[in-house]
């Protein structure tokens, strides 16, 4: 039974979550696995609860949750709030329907034909295919399989014993998410070969020739090369041109996995680091990312229409699937999925709310904020960039002043001593051999004092821990 007061009063809890962010409350209230499981009412019993009572768990989880939405929180490649993907969100969970059939989702199956076209056309894709999956490592997955059925059609039935010495190529600073790929679809890790990158973390194009050629010789078949737009840890973007140009002469499937920095296309200013995209075969851009949209909305968009139906249609559908058209209103027989959330709304409620050019000042806010950290990192003595700013990403140590004391140690204890005090959320990765700081900036929430105010406390500690140590 639908009682509006239970909703309200959920959120109300939520208003509150949300206004602990925005007032700068601690970020988290860390506690360790079996001291948390101590403050929690976490058994299942035989007897239910009203809906009432459930408030008090409800409460425990928002006490206990990380508070992304907070201006100080830039652990991640997400991070920030928006309304009108919220509302999107409790519209989609109140519908509850699957994407796979226009007859249980119409509005859903318009809304994502239309997300498709839009983004298509941004990529530059004359006529898009495309479809959210459930992250971009399932789009990087669903990208490697088109590739694989491309090369080899006759996989689909007939399996890989009969198939060539397949070779995958990707960037060395490239997602986990592709070895994870090449493993489940018969390809072999060993078979994923990696490209050096140079100083900028952007794929060689000499070493990607080099390796094509070695393939060709040892009697392997390369049919696949990935290019990053913005990596993991740095945010480089690799050459998509000069890739494209490889892979248009070598006849390889070209992907780019921009499931972090694809989002710069929504602006004029910066959409010019994914030059070349438009000669991709297939792009994943994460919409959970730069766009702010809550987890997940990610979409894999592919410049060929059919190829998405032609390597993930399966028999035995016909209790599901009725209709046959030469345009498909129904989605579901060209993905790898069955039953499948609607991701599709918020997106487009959001857009509806801030128009191409919201996204854009959105876009060109956080490369503002980029470069006014990258600024204070520049101006004070104790900071230092390990590795070139290319776009939202931000790696850095902190310099001790005692040669006794390991800048790669003192990296973890000031985030933990950040983390623990409840200051700010800030991850850590290793470039070149170097413990570093990745700060990331793609929270709508953070303001320029909010910077200012993180690398304040990040140095007063450090300061406070190299006095400790003398």
């Amino acid at each position: 039974m639908f009682n509006t007061s239970d909703y309200i009063d959920l959120l109300q809890q939520l208003e509150q979550f949300f206004l602990a962010s925005t007032e700068k409350q601690p970020i988290a209230n860390p506690l360790d696995p079996e001291a948390l499981r101590r403050q929690l009412s976490l058994e299942l019993t035989a007897e239910g609860e009203s809906l009432a009572q459930l408030r008090s768990h409800i409460a425990d989880y928002l006490n206990y949750a990380v508070k992304t939405a907070h201006p100080a929180y830039f652990n991640q490649l997400w991070g920030g709030f928006n309304p009108a993907c919220f509302m999107g969100d409790m519209l989609t969970s109140a519908t509850n329907t699957s994407m796979y059939t226009y007859e249980v989702a119409p509005v859903a199956t318009l809304i994502e034909k239309t997300l498709m076209a839009k983004l298509g056309e941004l990529i530059g894709f004359a006529e898009p295919d495309g479809q959210f999956t459930t992250g971009g490592s399932n789009g990087n997955f669903m990208a490697l399989a088109m590739a694989r059925h491309r090369a080899f059609p006759t996989l689909k039935h007939q399996g890989m014993a009969n198939s060539s010495h397949l070779i995958a190529l990707v960037s060395a600073d490239a997602h986990y998410s592709f070895a994870k790929a090449a493993h489940l679809l018969g390809i072999g890790t060993d078979q994923l070969w990696r490209v050096p990158v140079d100083r900028q973390g952007r794929m060689d194009i000499s070493a990607l020739e080099s390796l094509i050629a070695k393939a060709r010789a040892q009697g392997a078949q390369p049919f696949f090369v990935a290019g990053t737009a913005g990596t993991t840890v740095r945010g480089a973007y690799d050459p998509l041109e000069a890739i494209a140009a490889v892979s248009q002469r070598e006849g390889l499937w070209f992907h780019v996995d921009g499931a972090w920095g694809a989002s710069v296309l929504l602006s004029p200013t910066h959409r010019p680091l994914m030059q070349g995209v438009e000669q991709a075969d297939s792009v994943v851009w994460d919409a959970h990312k730069m766009m702010g949209m809550t987890l997940m909305c990610s979409i894999l968009l592919v410049k060929q229409r059919g190829m998405m139906l032609n390597t993930f249609s399966s028999e035995g559908t016909d209790y599901l699937f009725h209709t046959v058209d030469a345009e498909p209103t129904d989605l579901g027989p060209g993905t790898m999925h069955c039953g499948r959330r609607v991701d599709a709304v918020k997106l487009w409620l959001a857009w509806k709310h801030l128009g191409d050019r919201g996204w854009a000042a959105q876009i060109d806010h956080y490369f503002e904020l980029a470069a006014y950290a990258e600024a204070l990192i520049n101006a004070h003595d104790s900071l230092e960039l390990v590795a070139p700013r290319q776009s939202l990403n931000l790696c850095f140590q902190y310099k001790p002043k005692h040669a006794s004391q390991d800048p790669n140690e003192l990296t973890l204890q000031i985030r933990q001593a950040l983390w623990a005090k409840g200051i700010a959320m800030v991850n850590y990765a290793n470039v070149n051999g170097k413990v570093v700081f990745r700060l990331v900036l793609c929270n709508n929430q953070t303001k320029k004092e909010d910077i200012a105010e993180f690398f304040d406390a990040l140095v007063a500690i450090a300061h406070q821990m190299e006095l400790t140590d003398i």
